[in-house]
């Protein structure tokens, strides 16, 4: 005879999961910025030059430069000593020929009716010294230039992890019922005793 009955009561719950994601976010519209040089030129242009020197033109005719005219009197000084050392020897030795009958007063007489050289010049005696350049012209072009600077973006990567949620609606239980009754001891305790006849 079976006197304990025992009865299981299995838990009960449930299980929420959730996945793992991987969510990926791309912009598929690239930006750029645009630097612009624009184009230019630009000319440079030089004019005919024309140079006129007059210099020798100029001395010709006593204009002269001041160191010009200090060398040209210098030289002229020197010139002029030498001529009139030369005529004083001159004199002095006719002067010493007095004694052959020479008289002083016609050799001064001779030396001033003496005539001067006199010489034909045409001025200027130099004519004007031209030089020139030609005309330039420089041209520079800049064709100008465009430069894109492109922002392009990675791709952001963001990775949310699984879950797993366990709810308990019901927890285990195990009961035990007892199918027998009371043992009284002595047995003829027990109200429903039965004697033996």
């Amino acid at each position: 005879m079976q006197l304990l009955q025992i009865t299981t009561t299995p838990m009960k719950y449930e299980l929420e999961i959730e996945p793992a994601k991987l969510e990926l976010q791309q912009d598929f519209t690239p930006t750029a910025e645009i630097t612009r040089t624009p184009p230019s030129i630009k000319v440079q242009s030089k004019n005919t030059k024309v140079s006129i020197d007059t210099y020798e033109a100029r001395k010709s005719l006593g204009i002269q430069k001041i160191g010009d005219y200090v060398a040209s009197r210098a030289q002229s000084g020197k010139q002029h000593i030498s001529e009139k050392t030369r005529e004083y020897v001159e004199i002095g030795k006719e002067m010493s020929n007095t004694a052959n009958g020479v008289k002083i007063s016609d050799i001064f007489k001779q030396k001033v009716l003496q005539q001067p050289t006199l010489y034909t010049a045409f001025l200027p005696k130099g004519g004007a010294e031209l030089s020139w350049s030609p005309a330039e012209l420089y041209v520079e072009n800049d064709s100008g230039d465009t430069q894109f600077d492109w922002n392009i973006t990675d791709n952001a990567m963001n990775f949310i992890p699984g879950s797993v949620r366990m709810k308990i609606l019901e927890y285990a239980q195990v009961n035990i019922e007892y199918l027998g009754g009371p043992m009284y001891v002595p047995p003829s305790a027990d109200p429903d005793y039965v004697g033996e006849e």
